[in-house]
């Protein structure tokens, strides 16, 4: 990467950040809604300190779900700060990862043809568009973990975006969704849209090639990104997907 690039890429975060933190700020307060009181702060704390033999569904069956993305916004709840100041910080945190994989995709869609600062306009232009969409701004405003979840979604997208796809690329971009998919079940979905982007065979003895790429790097990415809260799950109930799945894992 060029200084040039190096730098649009983090004014554009910095910019991002700030826009965050104010449009939290100008709310005047973090909101807690159900889901957070009820179980997104708990899931926070167990993270950081699993309460296995203490607790025995505390919050429902959303007490299982992945715990570690809610570990920044529990740590932020713990400080005694006011909550326009906790909600700005949250929110300019989430902005500052969504933001690179959104412009690597802007450079990939919109690479520089002739001047360095036009290619820049219109990159800043796009990640503008992109980061201005209402389902975006209302998310930065909760404690949900979809806006995290999706950071490593992105990345496989920018990978993705290649003239000339290798199956090296094509196994970290599956790794990325792999990544996803643990943080969030649901972005397992986008598997679809994995198998559509990367699945062209451009010479006869690449499908089988990009077949094993994509499989493996989608197993290692979810693998290694899920491990570390499956196998308490495994341990404790017998079933590392508690409480999903029991047909196919039971429970203890």
């Amino acid at each position: 990467m060029t200084r040039a690039r190096a730098t649009e890429l983090l004014l554009l975060t910095l910019l991002a950040t700030a826009g965050a933190a104010a449009l939290a700020l100008s709310q005047g307060q973090l909101a807690w809604s159900w889901d957070a009181l009820n179980h997104h702060i708990y899931l926070g704390l167990i993270a950081e300190h699993p309460r296995w033999d203490l607790d025995v569904i505390p919050a429902s069956y959303q007490s299982y779900q992945y715990p570690y993305l809610y570990w920044p916004v529990y740590r932020l709840s713990q400080w005694d700060l006011p909550g326009p100041v906790l909600g700005a910080a949250w929110a300019g945190f989430q902005a500052a990862w969504l933001l690179p994989p959104l412009w690597v995709i802007c450079l990939r869609l919109l690479p520089d043809q002739g001047s360095i600062l036009i290619g820049a306009l219109w990159r800043t232009a796009a990640c503008a568009l992109g980061a201005l969409s209402l389902v975006l701004l209302a998310s930065l405003q909760t404690t949900a973990n979809d806006a995290l979840a999706a950071v490593p979604l992105l990345w496989a997208i920018a990978v993705g975006l290649q003239e000339e796809p290798t199956d090296r690329q094509a196994f970290v971009a599956a790794a990325l969704w792999g990544v996803s998919a643990a943080f969030k079940l649901s972005n397992g979905l986008f598997i679809f849209w994995l198998l559509l982007w990367w699945w062209v065979p451009r010479r006869p003895h690449w499908p089988l090639r990009r077949g094993l790429a994509l499989s493996l790097g989608a197993v290692a990415g979810f693998g290694i990104a899920y491990a570390p809260w499956g196998l308490q799950l495994w341990h404790v109930t017998g079933n590392p997907f508690y409480p999903n799945f029991l047909s196919v894992f039971g429970a203890s």
